[in-house]
């Protein structure tokens, strides 16, 4: 990048980077889901947004448009009835949802994060859609300080009233709602808002289920701040988020060579199942691209979660207020959330219908050799699990070929010992305090 260059022609040559690199994963997806090309359609498209729906202060004479960009894998209606003839003899899948599945990516990701996943889902899915939401990947970035206040509320409308925009413009009827991480807290809020237009809410590893009181967060310091280096780092952190800093403005300010370092040593640490060595440039390229763009929808972090990473407003209870009637939880094995939050949620849920109340009916899966990114950890996996959580049944047939593609079903905590004998059982790491 020359430094003659404006400001407008850089992010250009980064947009189209950011294109070439999910051009590169769309390519990367026709490899996984045992599919020929010609059973499905891919289309990446872009949804004109209307600025007026979303709470900024106020409102230009002229609406700016804006725009969410999305990848769209749809199974040929022609080759349905043959895949259904397919299916019921070896396939994975014993039916199909009549809903389409759109998803939504977590913070610091994009719509492309689930190219392994894309083909696959529409065994069961007749369509598949993965958002950039609004803010975030190739869709349009206007900037957060034009929000009308630095609320949590204000902040999750931002993302929400967006989403349904999009939903609208693309004559969605209703669907199955599926987000992960920061998407899947952003999910919950669209549930609350816009119930009548989803059928399954599936949270895959969400980030602000559970509820923290100050004792317990002055017990989880003292447990971390255990040496003068680490209240020192702590300190540096608070300070970090205080002064409107993000992982994204922090890789902003590096150089270009220490920027794509980092990112490529997080794509082989944290991603050991993606061992291909063209996979891994592809998806480093893809995620560091996104992270230089301009800052928009990253700056959601603090307003929405506090320095503990806990929710503002956290989801436990809200998530049994809705009037979805299924909700279910994905966690990977090795996730580093706490897959109690989910099942808290589904033991008040079974309170409630037990009461006679109204709530959703709730289930929770670990899906196998996976963390927190469990959709590209073990995609055969997750595929399993997100099909099961959408009202689908997975083959045993198949599944007995390769135990770790066969998602666990959780049960509600009811005493801990059980529950860490259940981590133990299902191969967990995760350890009560």
């Amino acid at each position: 990048m020359f430094f003659w260059t404006t400001a407008a022609a850089q992010v250009a040559l980064r947009m189209e980077t950011m294109r070439n690199a999910e051009a590169g994963l769309v390519a990367l997806a026709r490899r996984f889901g045992d599919k020929e090309p010609s059973a499905y359609n891919m289309e990446l498209f872009d949804t004109d947004i209307p600025s007026s729906v979303l709470p900024f202060r106020k409102h230009n004479e002229e609406e700016q448009q804006l725009s969410m960009h999305a990848i769209r894998v749809t199974q040929k209606k022609n080759d349905v009835a043959a895949e259904e003839e397919t299916n019921s003899n070896s396939s994975s899948i014993t039916q199909s949802q009549q809903y389409p599945l759109v998803i939504v990516h977590g913070y610091m990701n994009g719509a492309l994060y689930f190219y392994r996943n894309l083909v696959g889902l529409t065994s069961f899915f007749d369509t598949v859609i993965s958002v950039d939401l609004l803010g975030w990947g190739l869709s349009s970035r206007p900037s957060f300080d034009l929000l009308k206040d630095d609320s949590a509320d204000t902040a999750e409308s931002f993302f929400v009233d967006s989403l349904e925009s999009w939903r609208s413009k693309n004559n969605i009827e209703k669907m199955n709602l599926a987000g992960h991480s920061m998407g899947g807290h952003l999910s919950v809020a669209y549930c609350e808002k816009y119930p009548e237009r989803v059928d399954r809410l599936i949270l895959l590893s969400p980030v602000g289920v559970p509820e923290q009181t100050p004792e317990e967060r002055e017990q989880q310091k003292a447990k971390l701040l255990t040496s003068f280096t680490r209240k020192a780092m702590y300190k540096f952190y608070l300070n970090f988020l205080e002064n409107g800093y993000t992982p994204g403005s922090i890789m902003r300010m590096l150089p270009e060579s220490r920027g794509r370092y980092l990112v490529d040593g997080y794509v082989k640490r944290r991603l050991p199942a993606i061992t291909d060595a063209e996979e891994q440039t592809v998806l480093s390229e893809y995620a560091y691209t996104g992270s230089i763009l301009p800052g928009s929808g990253e700056y959601a972090l603090g307003r929405i979660l506090d320095p503990a990473v806990k929710a503002r407003n956290p989801t436990i209870h809200r998530i049994p207020k809705l009037k979805v009637k299924h909700v279910s939880f994905l966690y990977g094995v090795n996730d580093w959330m706490d897959v109690r939050g989910g099942l808290d949620v589904q033991s008040i849920c079974q309170e409630q219908l037990r009461q006679g109340k109204d709530a959703p009916q709730t289930e929770v899966y670990k899906v196998q050799n996976a963390g927190h990114l469990l959709m590209l950890d073990n995609w055969k996996g997750f595929n399993a699990a997100v099909i099961m959580a959408g009202g689908g049944k997975a083959d045993a047939l198949t599944l007995e070929s390769d135990k770790s593609h066969l998602p666990i079903r959780m049960s509600p905590i009811t005493d801990e010992k059980v529950f860490q004998e259940d981590l133990r059982r299902t191969g967990g790491i995760q350890v009560a305090t």
